[in-house]
């Protein structure tokens, strides 16, 4: 069963939406979106339970270019593998900025498992300067 909120979701709102039987694909889509941007903003080896939450420093990937890339796209596959579990058939792929060689930005699509039948969903991710990784539909 795909649930419309993480399970940190459900428990925040007091389980007042428990017992809604109804799937609203866009609250999935919504709660999704939340949770990847903040995994994507999660540095490995920060969350002391689960040592491979999240990306990794970003700085050693850079420190490592071109082939960084692949380790970072290996990475945000893997998490989201392991820690969204209403995301199956992730795939991550670089996207190249030729007027900014330096730019970290990967297009991920994924079927939505909702219900019987999985729904296709994109979506992209942009580091910024300062270091937070920006998550758009």
């Amino acid at each position: 069963m795909a649930f419309e909120k993480s399970l940190l979701e459900r428990i925040d709102s007091g389980g007042d939406d428990i017992y809604n039987t109804k799937i609203d694909p866009q609250r999935i889509v919504s709660s999704i979106m939340t949770h990847l941007s903040k995994m994507m903003n999660v540095r490995q080896g920060s969350v002391t339970i689960l040592p491979d939450y999240g990306i990794p420093d970003l700085n050693d990937m850079i420190s490592r270019f071109p082939d960084g890339l692949n380790e970072l796209r290996h990475a945000i596959r893997t998490s989201l593998e392991n820690y969204e579990p209403r995301l199956s058939h992730v795939q991550v792929a670089h996207i190249k900025d030729d007027d900014n060689p330096l730019s970290l930005k990967f297009e991920v699509s994924a079927d939505l498992v909702v219900g019987e039948k999985p729904t296709a969903i994109s979506f992209s991710t942009h580091v910024q300067d300062s270091g937070v990784v920006d998550v758009r539909r």
